[in-house]
């Protein structure tokens, strides 16, 4: 994935990213009080074993902090599920669902594969919009 200059972020609103992310790591603070509680401080609190498994649980936290869209000059990151970065002449069209109980995204690739669907959430939603509509083609109908 190259580094190029970020333009703009599109991620969940901060207070969101940090109420879900604190609630991916709380059964890591509630596992570790409980062996503390149980046992004390020991240095079997240092095991590799219980630090790969604490480490395995911050992944999920690390997932829902980082998802979201980066716009770049050349095109887009997409990071929902695995980052993934299109360059605008490998992206075709995309659609907004605009009805108040959708408000759905959709950027689909020239090979007509879904590059992007994601919910009006994310912060800046309009810069968002704008930069697709200034370099895509608009899909005037739904899927």
């Amino acid at each position: 994935m190259s580094h190029a200059a970020i333009l703009s972020r599109h991620r969940l609103p901060q207070r969101y990213r940090v109420a879900l992310t604190l609630l991916w790591l709380l059964p890591i603070f509630v596992l570790l009080l409980a062996l503390l509680i149980a046992h004390g401080p020991s240095p079997a609190l240092l095991d590799p074993r219980l630090m790969l498994l604490l480490m395995l649980m911050t992944l999920p936290a690390l997932y829902t902090w980082r998802e979201g869209v980066d716009l770049l000059k050349d095109g887009i990151v997409v990071r929902v599920h695995w980052p993934r970065r299109y360059a605008y002449s490998e992206l075709d069209n995309w659609y907004y669902d605009a009805r108040p109980d959708r408000r759905v995204l959709t950027v689909w690739d020239c090979a007509g594969r879904k590059a992007l669907e994601c919910r009006a959430v994310l912060t800046d939603w309009p810069l968002l919009l704008r930069a697709l509509d200034d370099r895509l083609r608009y899909r005037n109908w739904p899927y």
